[in-house]
């Protein structure tokens, strides 16, 4: 067994008695649950064990990078050590040979001279300790893959409620008499009902539990805390005001849309006939549809790379990165949107989205037993409800590729 060998199993044989005694204290400290006298005295065993155990490891690794940086200058390319240098030197040189056969007494050699004379050219590998004498740059923050930035509640008004829910009136049918009167004769009749529906606040939250050395000691951990968590309440929010279910849920647009009804009889229909027809639908019952949801794959697929019999893109949205606009209405193109699905609606007069408590991040050590621990909560959460005003002016599509084929048929 060689000295790296020795040192590594030195290394691994300190991590096993540290994570034997640990194992020992904790069931002391499960034995001492009511003794606090005795759990402090645990406590001051683990820090000290864990302050015992951290230097052994760093002077054991000490040896093993000191060991490594050693090996890599006996072995740096294109380098002999000198004895073999000069071995070698010595079976090529004529005058050696002719005093190893006897006919010469003597022979000065300076080129073994030079030879104990030349260093090593320097570099990192043979001249420097530990990596350590070149410190890396360090970019602050921490990155992640991102959120979608879409927010559905962006394209309907928001107001702020003071209450739990928020109670809307619709007329629920209308019976329409209006009509030309002759003079004296008696006035038509209408008639109508009106039903209340109630949009109940629901809290949206998540949480997260941390070290306060954590907080303090990761540079960047705050800000990317107070972004990560409101973006997620932000995603899940999308869910809910496009796909609520109503039960203890929001209820969602999906939920009181009107399904998609077929007018197409043209056997060459695409997405496009299809959602021209579907804004037609929403213009029926009179009302100005403002946009149009899809998924970035369906406009990619559908839209922006449709071609006709020769191949030639259709529209010039491949060209001009702009974002298509089917019969004067703008496509707009979200992940929240379920991928072979689509919605259209008149956003700005249907529906409104009512804060009782906006977007808040709050961080705290008042939580179970977290000030002893030295331990915070941070949690997210926010208050919100949807108050549907006109459910025909939304359509949804549950099958972009269904409703492709009946237009065609």
């Amino acid at each position: 067994m060689d000295l790296k060998e020795q040192i590594q199993n030195a290394l691994e044989e300190s991590h096993k008695k540290f994570d034997s005694r640990i194992e020992e204290l904790s069931k002391q400290w499960n034995d001492a649950e009511n003794d606090r006298t005795a759990q402090k005295e645990l406590v001051k065993q683990i820090n000290e064990e864990w302050k015992n155990h951290k230097e052994t490891t760093v002077k054991v690794q000490e040896q093993l990078d000191a060991l490594e940086t050693q090996l890599k200058r006996g072995n740096a390319q294109n380098s002999k050590h000198r004895l073999i240098q000069i071995a070698d030197f010595l079976r090529s040189d004529a005058a050696f040979k002719e005093m190893q056969l006897g006919n010469k007494k003597q022979h000065s050699f300076p080129e073994l001279g030079q030879i104990m004379s030349t260093k090593e050219d320097m570099t990192q590998a043979n001249a420097f300790e530990s990596t350590a004498v070149v410190a890396p740059d360090y970019v602050p923050g921490i990155f992640y893959n991102p959120d979608t930035a879409f927010r559905v509640r962006n394209l309907m008004p928001v107001g702020i409620t003071n209450s739990n829910a928020v109670n809307v009136v619709r007329e629920y049918d209308y019976t329409d008499a209006t009509d030309i009167t002759a003079e004296g004769a008696e006035y038509k009749q209408g008639d109508f009902n009106l039903k209340m529906t109630s949009a109940t606040v629901y809290k949206i939250t998540a949480y997260l539990i941390l070290s306060e050395e954590m907080l303090e000691d990761v540079d960047g951990l705050a800000s990317y805390i107070y972004s990560r968590l409101p973006s997620k309440l932000a995603v899940k929010e999308n869910q809910q005001l496009l796909y609520g279910t109503g039960s203890s849920q929001i209820s969602g647009l999906y939920t009181n849309a009107t399904a998609y009804t077929d007018n197409l009889a043209d056997s060459a229909a695409t997405l496009i006939d299809v959602l021209a027809d579907a804004v037609r639908q929403v213009k029926d019952d009179e009302y100005m549809p403002t946009g149009i949801l899809l998924h970035p794959a369906d406009v990619t697929k559908y839209l922006t790379l449709n071609k006709d019999s020769t191949n030639r893109y259709m529209a010039p949205w491949v060209f001009t990165g702009e974002s298509p606009t089917i019969a004067g209405v703008p496509v707009i193109e979200t992940t929240a949107v379920t991928a072979g699905t689509f919605f259209v609606g008149d956003f700005q007069r249907a529906a409104q989205v009512f804060d009782r408590r906006q977007n808040t991040v709050e961080i705290s050590n008042q939580n179970e037993d977290n000030f002893i621990k030295g331990m915070l909560t941070i949690r997210a959460a926010e208050r919100i409800a949807l108050a549907i005003y006109r459910p025909s002016a939304f359509i949804y599509d549950g099958s972009i590729d269904g409703s492709i084929a009946e237009g065609s048929a």
